[in-house]
This record gives structure tokens, C-alpha cells and sequence, in this order.
């Protein structure tokens, strides 16, 4: 393309916005006053999204009581914070892009399975080594690759074109962009991430998810960074990047082991093992957050 393709994104002027209540929610999730009277009363002002929330809530993937969650506020104490934000994200931003499946774009499917992967795969990475990153893992997990969908929805011709040469050429998806397109995922991401006013943790997270030694979030970049490669070797990924890779030679690995983290608890060959009901994890995840069905053997190619 003659022009860097982030150059043309900035001009674009109907590109998908956040509604103001999950921008709110998010931001909300980084105070250390936040209470679950105030995270109840933004959702409540959403009815769309209360609706939603309330019924996710009830499905047989979160139910946790005997009876019936009847408001966004039992749904909050029952669930806890850090799980409704991450609800309300995962909602919120599905319902702003979409799955695109009418038009036979089979790649949006693969990349929304692999952002959950990453996202789920991200919570449990924290969850065993100790951090406390209070969902903020998953939702950098469940945004890391959203500049893809930003190129899919607007360059769909030059991104497929990206998509099929890093299969081809079994080399990452941002290589490919950057030849193609001038511009990269990571790059437009952490652009739209700024557009919608997201807390700087995730522009960052975005734009160095590759490159976590270069993010101010080190840590957290590094745990998405791990997850997005244990995603990745499951096969759940949305690009040609599946080179075989040692994880403990990853620079993500070596900040974590730096900043003290316990690796040894995040024993690889169990953990992985225990993954193997990821894919079922992911669809049903998939279909209890939005209108998607569950699908069986999905595998990032379209």
C-alpha cells in the first residue's frame, strides 16, 4: 500500500466505539475504592446490558447459587468483581465487532476463539503463579490481537492476503502485516485502545504483547505473552505464528522468573495437559457470552 495503513484507520470516521458503560466499568475496576453498589449501578445503567449480564449470570457456566440471580447486584457479590468486569468486556466487545459469519469470513470465528483462549489461559497463568493482576490478565488477554479485527473489518482483502502469506510462510502474523500493510496489529491495537479511552495497562499490554521487555506493564505483558503462545500450541490462533518454541527460552518467561514469580508451580507439561479441554472450554464460553454456537475443531484456518 502506498500509505501506512494506521494513517487511513485515523481517518476512518465510523469505526466501532465501546459503549461508555463498559469504558466506565473498566476504569472502575482500577480503583482500589470501587464497591459493588457503584459497579452495580453503571451496569444498571445499560438495560441491554444488565439484561445480558443477568442471564450469563444464570447460565449453567457461572451458576454458583440454588436460586435464580435476579439483580446485577447479587450477580456482582456472587460472581466478584474481577468476573463481571471480565464479563462485561467480553460482552460488550463482541457486541461492538461481531463475528462477521454471514459473509463467510470463518477467520473472525478463529480469532475470537483464540482471544478467549488467551484470556482464559491468561487468569489461569496468574492465578497459579500468584499474581494478583485483579482481571486485568484476562481482559489484556481477551484484547491483546483486536487491531486484527480493526484490519479484517476495514482492509478485508489486504488482511486475508497477511493471513494466508503467514501461513504459507509459517511466520508470525505481524511480519506479514508489517510487509503488506505498513503498519501491524500490535500497532493499530494500542491506537484503537487510545480511541476508546481504555486504562493505559492495555494500550500497553497491545502494543508489546510480543515484545513484553518493552512494555511499562512488564508482568502483565508477559503473562499474555506466555498465554498467547500456550494458545497458540493448542492450536487455537488466528495466523500463521505456530513456530515450535521453547516457552522457558521466551523473554516473557524470563521477566516473570526475574520479578520472583514462582515458575516451578507453572508446571508446562501438566498445565498443558490440563488444557486439553480448552477448545470445549472456549466455545462454551463463547456461546454463554454471545449469540455465537458451540463448534467443535476449530483450528485458525479459515
Amino acid at each position: 500500500m502506498t500509505r501506512d495503513v494506521l494513517e487511513k484507520i485515523r481517518e476512518i470516521e465510523d469505526l466501532p466505539t465501546l459503549p461508555a458503560v463498559a469504558v466506565e466499568v473498566l476504569s472502575l475496576a482500577q480503583s482500589p475504592d470501587v464497591t459493588i453498589r457503584r459497579l452495580s449501578e453503571v451496569i444498571h445503567g445499560d438495560p441491554a446490558l444488565s439484561t445480558k449480564v443477568l442471564r450469563v449470570a444464570n447460565s449453567a457456566y457461572y451458576r454458583r447459587a440454588t436460586g435464580p440471580i435476579e439483580t446485577i447486584q447479587r450477580a456482582v457479590m456472587l460472581l466478584g468483581l474481577n468476573e463481571i468486569v471480565n464479563l462485561t468486556s467480553t460482552v460488550t466487545i463482541l457486541s461492538s465487532f461481531g463475528t462477521a459469519e454471514d459473509d463467510g469470513r470463518s477467520v473472525r470465528r478463529a480469532f475470537w476463539d483464540h482471544c478467549v483462549a488467551c484470556a482464559l489461559i491468561a487468569r489461569k497463568i496468574a492465578r497459579v503463579i500468584g499474581m494478583e493482576a485483579r482481571g486485568r490478565e484476562f481482559v489484556a488477554g481477551l484484547l491483546h490481537d483486536i487491531g486484527k479485527i480493526v484490519l479484517d473489518e476495514y482492509y478485508h482483502a489486504e488482511f486475508m492476503e497477511a493471513y494466508h502469506l503467514s501461513l504459507e510462510e509459517d511466520r508470525p502474523m505481524y511480519v506479514a502485516e508489517e510487509r503488506l500493510l505498513g503498519s501491524t496489529h500490535m500497532v493499530i491495537g494500542e491506537y484503537l485502545a487510545g480511541r476508546w479511552h481504555l486504562p493505559g495497562y492495555l494500550g500497553d499490554v497491545i502494543r508489546w504483547h510480543h515484545d513484553p521487555a518493552r512494555a511499562g506493564e512488564q508482568e502483565l505483558a508477559a503473562v499474555v505473552s506466555l498465554a498467547d503462545m500456550l494458545a497458540r500450541a493448542k492450536l487455537l490462533a488466528c495466523g500463521g505464528d505456530r513456530l515450535a518454541i521453547v516457552i522457558e527460552d521466551q523473554d516473557a518467561w524470563r521477566i516473570l522468573r526475574a520479578k520472583g514469580y514462582p515458575l516451578d508451580e507453572l508446571d508446562l507439561e501438566r498445565f498443558t495437559f490440563e488444557m486439553d479441554d480448552l477448545q470445549s472450554e472456549v466455545h462454551t464460553y463463547l456461546a454463554t457470552v454471545s449469540d455465537l454456537a458451540p463448534e467443535e475443531g476449530l483450528d485458525g484456518h479459515p
